[in-house]
């Protein structure tokens, strides 16, 4: 049972990196995701019948695609679950020690010669940093999955992000607490975990078919698309830009959906609706940044604000942060406040 499951999953694994393989120049989010699939199917390989590939080619290609996942599983959270997330080079070298601290510690054994004690001792030294790296980077991601995931307005899109990321996580767990830290010698963990990873990438391969690749993996694009100037706003979507415009809810620190849907009476996944299919806004956060970089706008070319600092401007606006809101200014007008504003007052 435990090899039918597997096998079924590895043919999941392959099918999903040949629907995605065609795609993957127009998303950094989809190659971490092709990768991702990879280091799936070199585990699971190793996974059917390790004592018939030790020290083979299988074995280093189990080997280190095994030890590479997690550290690949987080880069995938991050780039599909940050807000407009680009990826840096510290972010690829951390999840790159889950493969170099094992190989770390083979190479040492390799290299020199050790008593039994002080060979336990490494190894345990460098199977816990490991393990609890793994461990650190899994969690990362569900914090990242639940801090950006309510933001989105695209409720296709919540439901497969929330399941992928969910499922993923809790299958990596149980496979590191019960395989590494527990070393539970028991089949039906593995039946389970088999039928668990069979039951995600199927569900993978169904959104996939059924929905846009959009769905699971967007472009990073803050500005609305237009929409038509013919087109009546619905009274709905009047009271919503209202209470933006006139009474300047964008104000409030750290709002939510959830808050502004009970504010003005309208159900939350009504209002997701609304701001999506009416303003073409695929994040919360991006409709509320819209008005507080405009106030700031107008504040930064206005001399009576030309002393007043930027870090204030931002925090009244709504920001939380003064990162935050240079990222969010850098991408509406392609320069920094402190250049925006020197530069049109110089035009003054």
């Amino acid at each position: 049972m435990f090899e039918l499951l597997t096998h079924f999953a590895i043919a999941q694994m392959l099918f999903c990196i040949l629907v995605l393989l065609p795609q993957q120049q127009k998303n950094p989010s989809i190659r971490l995701y092709i990768l991702l699939m990879l280091c799936g199917v070199s585990y699971c390989l190793g996974e059917i019948h390790p004592e018939k590939i030790t020290h083979s080619f299988f074995w280093w290609f189990s080997h280190i695609g095994g030890n590479v996942l997690p550290g690949v599983f987080w880069l995938v959270s991050l780039s599909v679950f940050g807000d407009h997330t680009k990826l840096k080079r510290w972010q690829y070298a951390l999840a790159s020690m889950t493969l170099l601290i094992p190989l770390t510690y083979q190479a040492i054994q390799y290299i020199m010669s050790f008593n039994a004690d002080t060979s336990r001792m490494l190894e345990l030294l460098f199977g816990q940093s490991a393990l609890l790296l793994e461990l650190a980077l899994i969690v990362h991601a569900f914090v990242v999955a639940s801090k950006y995931w309510r933001d989105d307005l695209v409720q296709e899109r919540r439901y497969i992000r929330g399941a992928v990321i969910s499922l993923s996580a809790v299958y990596l767990i149980l496979k590191i607490v019960a395989d590494q830290l527990l070393n539970i010698d028991w089949q039906g963990i593995d039946i389970i975990n088999s039928l668990l990873l069979v039951v995600l990438v199927t569900g993978i391969n169904y959104f996939l078919f059924q929905l846009r690749t959009s769905s699971l993996f967007e472009t990073v694009n803050v500005t609305p698309q237009k929409r038509s100037p013919n087109k009546k706003l619905s009274k709905e979507l009047l009271r919503i830009t209202a209470s933006m415009t006139d009474e300047k809810l964008y104000q409030q620190d750290g709002i939510t959906i959830a808050e502004l849907a009970k504010h003005l009476g309208i159900h939350e996944y009504k209002l997701r609706n609304l701001i999506n299919g009416e303003l073409n806004y695929r994040n919360f956060n991006d409709f509320l940044n819209h008005y507080r970089i405009a106030e700031v706008s107008e504040k930064l070319i206005d001399s009576e604000f030309s002393t007043t600092p930027v870090l204030t401007l931002a925090l009244e606006s709504g920001f939380r942060s003064l990162s935050s809101f240079n990222k969010a200014f850098k991408a509406t007008h392609g320069q920094t406040p402190t250049e925006f504003r020197k530069k049109t007052l110089s035009n003054l």
